[in-house]
This record gives C-alpha cells, sequence and structure tokens, in this order.
C-alpha cells in the first residue's frame, strides 16, 4: 500500500508540474546518468581497478591510459567536466583531475538508460547499499517515477573468459562457447603431464554493459582475454599481474584493462586434480568447483 501510494504521489508530481517540466531543456543520455546518480546513488559495479585486488598505481595509471579515449567522446567528456567541476576544454587536466575524471567515467559506464518514448528507463543496484532500483527518468531530468524499489546484493563479479576463447582439445582448439560436460580438453596432470580429461562442469556469468576485461600478452606471443579476477595455473588473478611477471613458462608483455561487449563470460572444469586448462594456449585455473 505504502508503495503504491509513493507512486502515485510522483504521477501527481507529474501531472501537476507537466507545464514547468516542458520549460526545461531536454538533456543528453550522459547528462541524465548524472541526474539519475545524484538522485538515487551511484551504480554497485565490479571496479577492474580494486577487483579482484587492487594494483598500486593502478587505477591512477589507468585514469592517464584512458585520459585520451574519454577526452576523444566530447558529449561524455562535458557531462563529466561539468559534473565534477573540472577544468572545460581546450584546458588539459593534471593527474588528480584526469583521476576524478576516470572515476566519474567508470560509474557512468556502468549504469545503463535505455530510451523509453521521451524517457528513460533505468534498472540497477545503487552502492553501497545495494537497493534495486528500477523507473524511468524524464527527458529534462526533473521527473523520476520510481516502479520498484526492492533489496539487491552485492554484485557477483565475474571471473571467466571472453566468448571468443580457444580451448585446447585432444581434436584441436575449440571455442569455449562450444565445449560442453563429457568432451576432452587438455588439462595438467598432478605430476606436471599434458594429459586429456573430460569436462565435468561449464559455466558462464551475465556481465554488465560495463565490465571490462584483462588483455594479458605473453612475450612468446599467446594472449588471452579474461576478467581481472581469473586466475593463473599458479592461482595468481590477472588483474594483479605485472609486466614481466612469470606466466606459463614466458613473461607478461602487456596489460590492459579493455571494454567487453558479449553479454556473458565462461568457464569450464576439467576432471583432475588440477583443474587446469589451456586458453589461447596460455595455461589458467578454472573457476569453477571451488
Amino acid at each position: 500500500m505504502k508503495a503504491a501510494l509513493g507512486l502515485l504521489v510522483v504521477m501527481v508530481a507529474v501531472a501537476c508540474g507537466s507545464s514547468a517540466a516542458t520549460a526545461n531543456p531536454p538533456l543528453n543520455v550522459d547528462q541524465l546518468k548524472f541526474k539519475v546518480m545524484d538522485e538515487l546513488g551511484p551504480p554497485a559495479f565490479c571496479d577492474p581497478d580494486f577487483y579482484p585486488v587492487a594494483r598500486a598505481g593502478g587505477e591512477q595509471a589507468n585514469a592517464d591510459a584512458m585520459y585520451p579515449q574519454i577526452r576523444a567522446d566530447a558529449q561524455l567528456y562535458a557531462a563529466i567536466v561539468t559534473h565534477e567541476g573540472l577544468p572545460a576544454p581546450p584546458a588539459a587536466l593534471d593527474d588528480a583531475e584526469k583521476l576524478a575524471l576516470y572515476r566519474a567515467f567508470k560509474k557512468a559506464r556502468a549504469l545503463e538508460l535505455k530510451p523509453a518514448g521521451t524517457n528513460y528507463s533505468f534498472d540497477y543496484t545503487v552502492d553501497p547499499s545495494y537497493v534495486h532500483m528500477v523507473g524511468t527518468v524524464s527527458g529534462d531530468g526533473a521527473l523520476f517515477i520510481i516502479s520498484s524499489k526492492t533489496q539487491g546484493s552485492r554484485p557477483n563479479c565475474p571471473v571467466c573468459l571472453a566468448a571468443t576463447t580457444l580451448i585446447s582439445t585432444p581434436a584441436g582448439d575449440m571455442v569455449v562457447t562450444a565445449i560442453r560436460p563429457g568432451m576432452f580438453v587438455w588439462t595438467l596432470s598432478a605430476d606436471g603431464r599434458r594429459v586429456a580429461a573430460p569436462v565435468i562442469e561449464v559455466g558462464s556469468t551475465p556481465v554488465p554493459p560495463a565490465h571490462l576485461m584483462v588483455h594479458l600478452t605473453l612475450a612468446d606471443g599467446r594472449s588471452v582475454y579474461a576478467s581481472p579476477g581469473h586466475r593463473t595455473a599458479d592461482g595468481v588473478p590477472l588483474g594483479s599481474l605485472r609486466a614481466d611477471d612469470e606466466v606459463d613458462g614466458s613473461r607478461v608483455t602487456g596489460w590492459e584493462l579493455v571494454p567487453y561487449s558479449a553479454g556473458r563470460t565462461y568457464d569450464l572444469l576439467p576432471a583432475g586434480p588440477t583443474g587446469t586448462y589451456w586458453a589461447n594456449g596460455i595455461l589458467l585455473a578454472s573457476t569453477l568447483g571451488g
């Protein structure tokens, strides 16, 4: 009853305030995102700079690296600098300002707004209360209608592989999305031998539009895209690797965070004591099976 009454009050406010609302100029989607965050709170998301572990100086380094890309999106850049009170173009930003820009960029990327007539709909979990909010915001950002407000939970941060990853099998490399229980893949035995074993479990996890993957490149040319929490065969999260770290008999020469838009990440668990497999030729540990 209280929820219904609250919705009614908001709808009445829309009707009574319609003449004033139409006088407000429409906002672009990036400006509206900050209106929503100011009104309801920022989105809860898996921050790649701190999940699963924080890299010393990593957030500032990524802020510096992402600065040209963020600035190239003129609409988004203008929305952020206005909201954060940063110097407007053509002024360049210093390191502290780039960090503020990058943090706002991560939040804006994590919040999705979908056109709904002249309004925009939202469906997200608020940080840090983890309240799940569903509703719409008017195109001028002045009016909100909350259709659902329930207690949500901390986001389930994905720790799996990109959909295009190739898994080594006795029949040749096979894309991870085609792997099924019962198929044989190459794994590492307890004594360090490469052996074939059946897959006993497969899994996939939906990821938000804001999800970033680690693109890891080794000195011998092998590379893989996986979530920061995915671990090497030695148990090291990909998100914590640094240049020159040793991985599967080679050394890290490239490490960057890149956007991932495939919608889901994937993993598999081979039978055997190690739970390892080769992904794009790199030995990794499964995240399944505990």
